[in-house]
């Protein structure tokens, strides 16, 4: 059953499948629906919840064992696959389709796909039809999407902001959702009751810090900038910035670089790809990142921000940042040996 993203809280108020799957690159929906998703299951009394994450060398023999096992012995259990890969492929394809068609009522899983090919959509193990799981596919954002989102941000939370001042922050996290959600929250945080909040204050508030997002972190490495990475990463740390955000900006980059890759390996001229690339501004950069990293080199740097993200939950020991640092040099120099975590 496909599900609409602007649908998915209306159907989750009427329904409750056992499987979700997800494909887009926009990590602020993903994140959205798995956690609407992971709420509503809650109240079905599915309180454990377990995120794994899928690599190229995935033991999915493994993986259907554990379940198994969860599914004989455990309570009801939520997991959560999120696809690391650029591309899903044959093997992951008949697994996924193997939990679907095996799929028990113990378990609500939620598989986090890369952003799929036009054709994929028609192969069968995405089981669109199948009433017990829900399809959602989530496209690129444009500007009235994050304008759309925000708003809604703003309706929920009762923030004092305008429409002027929305598109103002739309332009100026170029797209980054999770960047502009946080700048609602820093702008509420900020103002008093009798702030006015128009141009002029949110360009005081931004001017300074802008150029040191989470985002941004991941620009400055493609583009070898070692002393903003080192300005931007201590800045981050300062402000208390989640490393978990800065985690997935790389990973989004870098599975929209791969996407990319792909398209060009399979004949897609360069010159396509950058018209589709928004804001206009992000064209120089996503061309320098095709022509500087290659989709092996990418692969391994996803492996590592795996482990990053294992770090900044205290699943293995390590400081976060340092690894960041690390890992944003390494891209900067383009020499994976300048890793020191591994």
């Amino acid at each position: 059953m496909q599900i609409y993203y602007n649908q998915l809280e209306k159907h989750l108020a009427e329904d409750l499948k056992s499987i979700y799957l997800i494909s887009g690159n926009e990590v602020y929906q993903e994140d959205f629906c798995a956690e609407n998703i992971v709420n509503k299951a809650k109240e079905h009394n599915f309180l454990e919840h377990e995120i794994i994450y899928v690599e190229k060398t995935f033991d999915w023999n493994n993986f259907q064992m554990h379940s198994t096992n969860l599914s004989l012995f455990s309570e009801k259990k939520i997991i959560e696959l999120r696809f690391l890969t650029k591309t899903i492929n044959s093997n992951a394809e008949n697994k996924i389709k193997e939990c679907i068609d095996n799929y028990d009522d113990q378990t609500i899983l939620i598989i986090r796909m890369p952003q799929l090919k036009s054709s994929d959509y028609k192969k069968k193990y995405l089981s669109i039809k199948n009433n017990n799981v829900g399809f959602i596919r989530l496209y690129a954002m444009t500007k009235k999407n994050i304008l759309e989102e925000l708003a809604k941000s703003v309706k929920k939370f009762n923030y004092k902001i305008n429409n002027n001042c929305l598109d103002f922050i739309a332009d100026l996290y170029e797209g980054n959702m999770v960047a502009a959600n946080q700048a609602l929250l820093k702008i509420d945080l900020m103002a008093s009751d009798s702030t006015v909040i128009d141009l002029n204050f949110l360009k005081k508030v931004f001017s300074k810090d802008v150029d040191f997002e989470a985002s941004n972190l991941v620009d400055y490495s493609i583009e070898g900038n070692i002393i903003k990475i080192q300005t931007c990463i201590n800045f981050l740390k300062q402000n208390d910035y989640p490393a978990q955000y800065v985690i997935w900006s790389f990973i989004r980059s870098f599975r929209t670089i791969l996407f990319n890759l792909d398209s060009i390996n399979n004949g897609k001229p360069i010159d396509e790809i950058l018209r589709t690339i928004w804001p206009y501004e992000r064209k120089n950069l996503m061309s320098n990142s095709l022509k500087k990293l290659s989709a092996l080199k990418i692969e391994a740097y996803l492996g590592v921000l795996v482990r990053l993200d294992m770090q900044s939950k205290n699943v293995i020991d390590g400081n976060t940042w340092d690894s960041i640092y690390d890992l944003s040099v390494s891209v900067a120099k383009n020499k994976l040996s300048v890793i020191k975590y591994t």
